[in-house]
């Protein structure tokens, strides 16, 4: 089998002119290092987890990628296993490097991330708040937080419309691998008030506090 090509690395400059002619900026940085701060428009499916798998759910094989990682052997990982399930378009790649993003005027934005307590308080203090489920329908119904939209990730297109843009919403998943590539979509389309659940629905339910279970029907 032939080697694969060394992945090119972009300058900060060339991301944003890819990114405007209509590559998609893939951040497959932890959860927390890319709601810190990540390129604008960017979407992040972590590296560690079923990062290839999730990467062929939600990417079309045709779409032009630019990889964003924390080094370069870990951006040649990533194209390694995006190639694997047929995403082969990948045109290079930006180590993430916020100091330089800033010299160049690149577009950031940052989400903010909550934890249990926060989430707690965050529903004492707003009731409009919303609760969005990214598991699948499976999990949702098996227990989920008290209240939550059942808004399974592979669902999304079908399923966008259940979310109220009016308000905020925080966003979960069952250990915050799913959350965090839900909201990066979500923030793609729009602007809103979104957060990610870090703690998950497994924190939550580790603490025993209260959860929603259907009735059977």
């Amino acid at each position: 089998m032939a080697q694969s090509k060394k992945l090119r690395l972009l300058t900060a400059a060339q991301v944003v002119e890819e990114q405007q002619e209509g590559a998609i900026v893939l951040d497959t940085r932890p959860a927390q290092q890319f709601a810190a701060v990540h390129i604008r428009g960017a979407i992040q499916i972590g590296l560690v987890g079923y990062f290839s798998s999730w990467a062929a759910m939600l990417l079309k094989p045709n779409q032009k990628l630019v990889v964003v990682a924390n080094d370069e052997p870990s951006a040649e990982e990533a194209h390694a296993r995006l190639a694997r399930v047929g995403l082969e378009r990948v045109i290079g790649c930006s180590l993430a490097d916020e100091a330089r993003w800033r010299e160049a005027n690149i577009p950031l934005a940052s989400i903010p991330t909550h934890r249990c307590g926060d989430v707690q308080h965050a529903l004492a203090a707003d009731p409009s708040l919303q609760l969005v489920d990214v598991r699948s329908r499976a999990e949702w119904l098996r227990g989920h937080l008290p209240g939550a939209v059942s808004m399974p990730l592979l669902d999304f297109e079908s399923s966008a419309q259940l979310i109220d843009r009016s308000k905020p919403s925080i966003v979960y998943c069952h250990a915050g691998f799913r959350a965090s590539t839900a909201v990066s979509i979500l923030l793609r389309q729009s602007s809103n008030d979104i957060g990610i659940f870090l703690d998950g629905f497994e924190g939550w339910s580790a603490l025993g506090l209260p959860q929603e279970v259907p009735s059977a029907k």
